[in-house]
């Protein structure tokens, strides 16, 4: 241990590697969205816990919502459709009774099975029994989902069709370990996967690294591959759907550098 390390060591402080500007600009890079043939359509309504979704639901077996927390408008809107959910959250009694057909757990989703957490493969395994159904995903487990996706087979992870994650904590990407965990995390999915939106969660602000506006928090959309013919990078944003996550707040719009 170097001795500046040390001597930072003896009050509780700790020097971590940090990664360079450049990096940070191709992670910026590989999220830049693609506009594909399936116009994005908004579900779950107006801000927090709407998101832009492709339209190409037809078919779809079932929608898993891990952290499903106390709004339930955007599985009302899949059921309409005649998608049911399945959802889990340890942090809620109940869901609506109006989610008919629909089922909860009372438990958190992970990587692993322990006390009130199921692990996500298992879970997916005893829904998608047949293992030919395509399901959907919509997760906002407030920062376990790194180690969650990262967890997944691939024969699990292929199974859904479309996914939107919100992900957590991106003010942390200056260092270096966060950042290895959050890269991997995008290139397990875009090995099979195609960004087709991003928004910045307005209600967790932003941060500048190294010059660079990062949301602390941004809702991600993908679709399959097997599912685009063709895409094209999109270049206007906001789109016309976007909403803020709080509607007191002003939203967060990301400068060009993201989408260029």
């Amino acid at each position: 241990m170097k001795i500046s390390n040390y001597l930072l060591s003896l009050f509780g402080y700790y020097l971590d590697k940090s990664c360079s500007k450049l990096e940070i600009l191709n992670f910026i890079k590989i999220l830049r969205p693609y506009t594909t043939e399936h116009e994005l359509i908004r579900l779950g309504g107006n801000y927090d816990g709407g998101y832009l979704v492709p339209d190409d639901l037809s078919n779809i077996k079932f929608n898993l919502s891990p952290g499903v927390g106390s709004r339930f408008n955007f599985e009302l809107d899949l059921l309409k459709r005649g998608i049911s959910s399945y959802m889990c959250d340890a942090s809620i009694d109940s869901i609506s009774p109006e989610l008919v057909g629909c089922k909860f757990e009372k438990k958190n989703i992970g990587p692993i099975k322990k006390k009130d957490q199921i692990s996500i493969n298992d879970w997916i395994e005893g829904i998608n029994l047949n293992k030919r159904h395509d399901l959907m995903l919509q997760m906002d487990i407030e920062g376990m989902e790194y180690e969650t996706i990262l967890s997944l087979s691939k024969q699990n992870l292929d199974s859904f069709r479309i996914i939107i994650v919100e992900f957590h904590n991106l003010r942390e990407i200056k260092n270096k370990f966060f950042f290895k965990t959050v890269t991997s995390t995008f290139e397990k999915l875009l090995e099979n996967f195609v960004i087709c939106h991003i928004h910045p969660n307005n209600s967790c602000g932003i941060n500048y690294i190294s010059d660079i506006a990062i949301p602390n928090a941004i809702e991600v959309s993908l679709i399959r591959k097997d599912r685009v013919k063709k895409k094209i990078y999109t270049k206007n944003f906001p789109h016309p759907l976007d909403q803020p996550s709080v509607k007191t707040m002003k939203d967060i719009f990301l400068p060009k550098v993201w989408f260029y």
